[in-house]
């Protein structure tokens, strides 16, 4: 008669209640992850976003900077003449609109 291994005996009783519970852990692991990709994607686009908003406010202080430097060196009475300012105002006012996006 052959001599059947103990440990053998042992892993077949308890594998099928270990297999279905190693697939469980797995389903909920799924489920866990997909939650969690979700919530890091909002996060990230949050992210993104506050980014770019802060990105153009930069640029809007460099317009000013720029707008501040022409207007002292442009006589008043030229300033609604004079197209640079005119642009740079637009541009200004066009940044602003963006950033209330």
């Amino acid at each position: 008669m052959v001599k059947k291994d103990p440990f053998k005996e042992v892993v077949d009783k308890i594998w099928p209640k270990a297999k279905k519970e190693l697939e469980k852990d797995i389903e909920a692991a799924l489920k866990l992850l997909a939650k969690g990709k979700g919530h890091l994607k909002d996060i990230s686009d949050k992210s993104i976003e506050k980014t770019k908003t802060l990105s153009l406010g930069i640029k809007k202080e460099k317009l000013y900077y720029k707008l501040g430097k022409l207007t002292a060196n442009t006589p008043k009475c030229h300033w609604k003449d004079t197209q640079k300012i005119n642009s740079l105002v637009k541009e200004i006012k066009d940044i602003e609109k963006s950033i209330k996006k």
